[in-house]
Protein backbone atom coordinates (compact mmCIF):
# COMPACT_ATOMS: atom_id res chain seq x y z
CA UNK A 1 0.00 0.00 0.00
CA UNK A 2 1.35 3.41 -0.98
CA UNK A 3 1.85 5.86 1.67
CA UNK A 4 1.11 9.70 1.07
CA UNK A 5 -0.52 12.27 -1.00
CA UNK A 6 -1.86 11.01 -4.41
CA UNK A 7 1.08 11.61 -7.24
CA UNK A 8 -1.36 14.13 -9.31
CA UNK A 9 1.81 15.90 -10.62
CA UNK A 10 3.00 12.79 -11.95
CA UNK A 11 0.65 11.65 -13.46
CA UNK A 12 0.39 14.77 -15.32
CA UNK A 13 3.98 14.44 -16.35
CA UNK A 14 3.74 10.79 -17.29
CA UNK A 15 0.84 11.41 -19.98
CA UNK A 16 2.53 12.69 -22.83
CA UNK A 17 4.88 9.42 -22.36
CA UNK A 18 2.19 6.99 -22.48
CA UNK A 19 0.16 8.93 -25.70
CA UNK A 20 3.42 8.20 -27.32
CA UNK A 21 3.32 4.50 -27.10
CA UNK A 22 -0.24 4.97 -27.95
CA UNK A 23 -3.82 5.43 -26.67
CA UNK A 24 -4.09 5.26 -23.00
CA UNK A 25 -7.33 4.31 -20.62
CA UNK A 26 -7.64 6.31 -17.95
CA UNK A 27 -8.63 3.95 -14.70
CA UNK A 28 -10.78 5.75 -11.74
CA UNK A 29 -8.21 6.62 -8.73
CA UNK A 30 -9.29 5.19 -5.62
CA UNK A 31 -8.13 3.77 -2.75
CA UNK A 32 -6.75 -0.24 -3.48
CA UNK A 33 -6.29 0.60 -7.20
CA UNK A 34 -3.69 -1.35 -8.84
CA UNK A 35 -3.27 0.72 -11.81
CA UNK A 36 -3.14 4.28 -12.49
CA UNK A 37 -3.93 3.62 -16.22
CA UNK A 38 -3.58 1.58 -19.45
CA UNK A 39 -1.55 1.90 -22.63
CA UNK A 40 -3.82 0.22 -25.64
CA UNK A 41 -1.50 -0.31 -28.80
CA UNK A 42 -1.41 -3.06 -31.50
CA UNK A 43 -1.50 -6.65 -29.73
CA UNK A 44 -0.27 -5.41 -26.61
CA UNK A 45 -1.92 -4.01 -23.72
CA UNK A 46 -0.08 -2.63 -20.91
CA UNK A 47 -1.24 -2.14 -17.29
CA UNK A 48 0.81 0.73 -15.63
CA UNK A 49 0.89 1.64 -11.91
CA UNK A 50 3.20 4.96 -11.21
CA UNK A 51 5.25 5.19 -8.17
CA UNK A 52 6.88 7.85 -6.28
CA UNK A 53 10.56 6.90 -5.53
CA UNK A 54 13.43 9.17 -3.64
CA UNK A 55 16.13 7.08 -6.24
CA UNK A 56 15.78 6.36 -9.68
CA UNK A 57 19.60 5.08 -10.06
CA UNK A 58 19.80 1.97 -7.95
CA UNK A 59 19.99 -1.90 -8.84
CA UNK A 60 16.77 -3.65 -9.28
CA UNK A 61 17.50 -6.14 -6.25
CA UNK A 62 16.67 -2.75 -4.51
CA UNK A 63 13.97 -1.77 -6.45
CA UNK A 64 12.51 -5.26 -5.73
CA UNK A 65 13.03 -4.37 -2.01
CA UNK A 66 11.56 -0.79 -1.54
CA UNK A 67 8.09 -1.89 -4.30
CA UNK A 68 7.69 -5.31 -2.67
CA UNK A 69 3.89 -4.08 -2.17
CA UNK A 70 3.18 -2.24 -5.52
CA UNK A 71 5.21 -4.98 -7.29
CA UNK A 72 2.80 -7.96 -5.63
CA UNK A 73 -0.19 -6.36 -6.28
CA UNK A 74 0.79 -6.03 -10.06
CA UNK A 75 1.63 -9.59 -10.37
CA UNK A 76 -2.57 -9.93 -9.34
CA UNK A 77 -2.54 -9.02 -13.20
CA UNK A 78 -2.43 -11.50 -16.07
CA UNK A 79 0.64 -11.85 -18.12
CA UNK A 80 1.44 -12.98 -21.24
CA UNK A 81 3.02 -11.90 -24.49
CA UNK A 82 -0.04 -9.61 -25.09
CA UNK A 83 0.08 -7.94 -22.03
CA UNK A 84 2.55 -6.23 -19.97
CA UNK A 85 2.43 -5.14 -16.43
CA UNK A 86 4.58 -1.67 -16.10
CA UNK A 87 5.64 0.04 -12.83
CA UNK A 88 7.03 4.02 -14.29
CA UNK A 89 9.23 4.68 -10.87
CA UNK A 90 9.15 8.93 -10.61
CA UNK A 91 11.86 10.87 -9.19
CA UNK A 92 11.10 14.02 -6.81
CA UNK A 93 12.27 16.25 -10.29
CA UNK A 94 9.74 13.91 -12.20
CA UNK A 95 12.31 11.99 -14.16
CA UNK A 96 11.04 8.29 -14.72
CA UNK A 97 12.18 4.87 -15.10
CA UNK A 98 10.14 2.11 -16.34
CA UNK A 99 10.24 -1.38 -15.47
CA UNK A 100 8.05 -4.78 -16.42
CA UNK A 101 7.09 -6.61 -13.57
CA UNK A 102 7.64 -10.33 -14.71
CA UNK A 103 6.08 -13.50 -12.66
CA UNK A 104 9.42 -13.68 -11.06
CA UNK A 105 11.56 -10.96 -11.88
CA UNK A 106 11.71 -7.05 -12.78
CA UNK A 107 13.02 -5.89 -16.33
CA UNK A 108 13.78 -2.87 -17.70
CA UNK A 109 11.63 -0.72 -20.22
CA UNK A 110 12.88 2.36 -22.28
CA UNK A 111 10.29 4.95 -22.72
CA UNK A 112 8.90 3.34 -25.97
CA UNK A 113 8.19 0.41 -23.84
CA UNK A 114 11.16 -1.95 -25.76
CA UNK A 115 13.24 -4.25 -23.07
CA UNK A 116 15.85 -3.16 -22.74
CA UNK A 117 19.93 -5.22 -22.55
CA UNK A 118 20.28 -6.40 -18.85
CA UNK A 119 23.19 -4.19 -17.85
CA UNK A 120 25.95 -6.63 -16.36
CA UNK A 121 27.17 -6.01 -13.08
CA UNK A 122 29.34 -2.84 -11.76
CA UNK A 123 28.38 -0.88 -15.42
Amino acid sequence: MTRGRLPVRAWEKAEPIAEMRERVQHFLREPGGICDFEILSPGLVSHIKIACVRRLRCPMAEIGRELVDEIAEMRLIASSKEISRELWLCSPRYTFRFIRVLDSALAELGRDGSLLPAAAPGA
